[in-house]
């Protein structure tokens, strides 16, 4: 500031100096070439010189805005043929996309110099179709254009790089990429999740299941994550009964889910007691032949199996198997009885075995009437 005020008042006295000099002795101004000359005074001279200055001034600034008028022309005209170009690029880009021919969609998408948002959006179906072709440098070029836009085609950018390295077998990439979109949508959620499963990180994906909107989408991861923990930690009785019990009332009465956690076990009797409250509520034919197979308590098994004949009588697997256990226990009346009925009610194999329980008896009289009747 100070620095300023001194150079004003600097030229301000000069100023003032010039001019109490001029008024005591204007003097005049010569020019000479050669044989010619021209004298006047000051003042005439300055004001030449000022005005001389101005038509020079206006001469320059209309060359200057003719030039860019006809600049602007020529641009506007190519600028016009290349606008023109790009949505012909564009349109026959789209159409190859839709109509699944991602080569050509590459090929024309790629000729496209347009920029800002229309170019990201546009990149979005480039870096789709160089992913269904395998062409990972283009792919990658095109996703690199398309984060280039607004926040939103940023993030729905992320989005499809995030499904393509799913797709690519790297979900753990795919989750870091995905941590990166701040506002979730139900796209996003589905492929963070499958990218969990792939990852095997079961104990993410239980932890997740409440963003997921649609119940039957829920219990379709919730079930994916369940076998993957029974899977992941087979022979561990101690673990997956806790991890059993964890789950959701749903997952406890799904006789697969029971089945896998039988089979995931070491010491398959540890199921037991889960297996026989299973059957009380939801009775299968999977999960009695599972509990026939695996307990080893012959009257308890058929205490259990006599309960449950009261409520399901029609049932020809529960004679069956009492048949078996009785003839095991020595009690051929009752063995033959239970067998005869599992017949009755349509049980092919009960024949065979009836069949069997003759033969071992030395009954071939009833083991001939056996046969023909098979």
């Amino acid at each position: 500031m100070s620095r300023s005020l001194i150079v004003f008042l600097s030229i301000f006295f000069a100023a003032a100096l010039l001019t109490v000099l001029i008024e005591k002795d204007a003097g005049f101004v010569l020019l000479s070439y050669d044989n010619y000359f021209f004298r006047t005074s000051f003042w005439v001279f300055l004001a030449i010189y000022l005005i001389s200055h101005l038509v020079l001034y206006i001469l320059i600034r209309a060359l200057v805005g003719f030039y860019r008028f006809t600049r602007k022309d020529r641009l506007d005209v190519a600028d016009r043929n290349r606008k023109k170009s790009d949505l012909s690029a564009i349109e026959e880009g789209l159409m190859a996309f839709f109509e699944m021919d991602y080569p050509l969609a590459v090929s024309h998408l790629i000729k496209v110099k347009t920029q800002g948002s229309l170019w990201s959006i546009i990149s979005l179906f480039g870096a789709q179709s160089a992913e269904k072709i395998g062409d990972t440098d283009r792919q990658r070029l095109f996703l690199g254009f398309a984060k280039k836009g607004s926040k939103r085609i940023k993030e729905r950018a992320d989005l499809l790089e995030a499904e393509i390295q799913l797709k690519q077998g790297d979900p753990d990439l795919a989750i870091e990429t995905l941590g990166q979109i701040k506002r979730q949508t139900k796209r996003s959620i589905e492929i963070e999740i499958k990218a969990l499963l792939e990852a095997k990180r079961w104990q993410d994906v239980f932890k997740n299941l409440s963003l997921i909107e649609e119940s039957q989408d829920r219990m379709f991861f919730e079930n994916k994550a369940a076998f993957q923990a029974l899977n992941c930690n087979k022979k561990q009785d101690k673990l997956l009964t806790e991890i059993f019990n964890s789950f959701s009332r749903e997952l406890k009465d799904d006789p697969e889910i029971i089945l896998a956690y039988i089979e995931a076990l070491k010491t398959k009797l540890e199921g037991e007691e889960i297996l026989v409250a299973a059957l009380d509520r939801v009775f299968d034919v999977r999960l009695i032949n599972c509990y026939f197979e695996i307990s080893m308590k012959d009257r308890e098994k058929l205490d259990n199996l006599t309960r449950w004949s009261e409520i399901h009588s029609e049932n020809s697997l529960i004679p069956l198997f009492k048949g078996k256990i009785y003839d095991a226990l020595g009690e051929d009346a009752l063995a033959e009885e239970f067998l005869i009925k599992s017949k009755g009610l349509g049980n092919s194999a009960a024949s065979q075995e009836l069949l069997k329980f003759f033969v071992t008896r030395g009954n071939l009289k009833k083991a001939r009437q056996e046969i023909s009747t098979i």
